[in-house]
């Protein structure tokens, strides 16, 4: 095994036990496959923050018919993405924890090619990225200041929520003061007539 960058095309067993790469056309093969990958791994970026965009509107969805209050206040919380995942239709949360893993797998599989060192299959493999976020690097970009923008937009709703849910709590404290007020005077009134008439 190299420890070092070379150029060659005799890879031996590559990856994959019974994956034998000894000629030309098999690493021409191997890294075209290999830059395929690259592109699909740059993919699977944009389908996880769908799939993550899709849990978040289920979340919000079933917890958003909870009460008047508590749909103004609504953020997606661990605690509400907890009791998400232990219900029983959570399939695109199990949909979501599938794919994180094959992107996952993915990137492994990609990073073990490159630490076999060969040059050409690493430059095949950079290509590969590179193409793969020249076609999905703006839809990328996008998603991601979508995503900034919500959560901007969530805080600072919360922060003006939260003085108007504030507000509403204190006229309502203010009108149960007013009122304890007037029935304490209607009282003193009663009591006050009824000793009247006795006198």
């Amino acid at each position: 095994m190299h420890m070092w960058y070379w150029f060659g095309v005799d890879l031996g067993s590559f990856l994959f036990p019974g994956y034998n790469v000894t000629t030309v056309w098999g690493l021409v093969a191997t890294c075209l496959g290999l830059a395929a990958l690259a592109v699909i791994y740059e993919a699977m970026k944009i389908s996880q923050i769908h799939l993550q965009q899709i849990t978040i509107k289920s979340v919000s969805r079933t917890n958003s018919t909870t009460s008047e209050s508590s749909s103004l206040l609504f953020k997606v919380t661990p605690k509400n993405l907890r009791a998400y995942t232990k219900c029983g239709t959570c399939c695109s949360w199990i949909l979501q924890v599938l794919h994180w893993s094959l992107h996952t797998l993915l990137g492994y599989i990609l990073m073990m090619a490159v630490m076999t060192f060969n040059a050409y299959i690493t430059i095949a493999l950079v290509i590969g990225g590179c193409i793969g976020y020249w076609i999905f690097g703006s839809t990328l970009v996008d998603l991601n200041m979508q995503q900034f923008y919500r959560k901007r937009a969530i805080v600072e709703c919360d922060k003006n929520c939260e003085d108007v849910f504030t507000n509403r709590q204190r006229q309502g404290s203010a009108v149960s003061i007013i009122a304890e007020q007037l029935v304490t005077e209607a009282n003193i009134e009663v009591h006050v007539s009824a000793n009247a008439i006795n006198t």
